[in-house]
């Protein structure tokens, strides 16, 4: 029972990490584009789906420590691979399969999402160091005299 709930939650959190990607990459491009709008709108969808990430996650570590409690696995780690090892005897080929697709999905749109991620951090830093340095200049501008004392 619980194994179908784990392959369940995985699809679960992979369709919400790709949700995701496509949210933080749209976010790129409201950031190049200087779309405060839009950027303001997906920043509202990336922390209602954020928040069922963490809520999938909080639901994978508890179908994992009962499928654990159920086979007598003594581990602290739940993790994916120490459950495929400790209970490799007993899980059907197919299980087992998917459970690894799944995860490597789930690892390779997380790096994704990091990759854009970093990649937006620096355009926000560009786009400070920007403003900062406008602001800068329009001060000085403003504490120059128009005339200097030669002419």
């Amino acid at each position: 029972m619980e194994y179908s709930n784990l392959t369940e939650i995985l699809n679960k959190q992979e369709k919400n990490l790709k949700e995701l990607l496509k949210i933080v990459t749209n976010k790129q491009e409201a950031l190049v584009s200087n779309n405060n709008e839009n950027l303001n709108d997906l920043i509202s969808k990336e922390e209602k789906l954020l928040l069922q990430l963490q809520i999938t996650e909080e639901r994978r570590l508890e179908i994992l420590k009962s499928i654990y409690e159920e086979n007598n696995v003594k581990n602290e780690r739940f993790k994916l691979d120490v459950m495929i090892e400790a209970l490799k005897d007993k899980l059907k080929k197919e299980f087992v399969e998917d459970i690894i697709n799944s995860k490597n999905s789930i690892k390779n749109t997380i790096k994704q999402v990091t990759k854009i991620n970093q990649q937006n951090l620096v355009l926000i830093q560009q786009s400070r160091e920007l403003l900062n340095n406008t602001i800068q200049a329009v001060i000085n501008a403003t504490n120059r005299s128009i005339l200097d004392r030669k002419g």
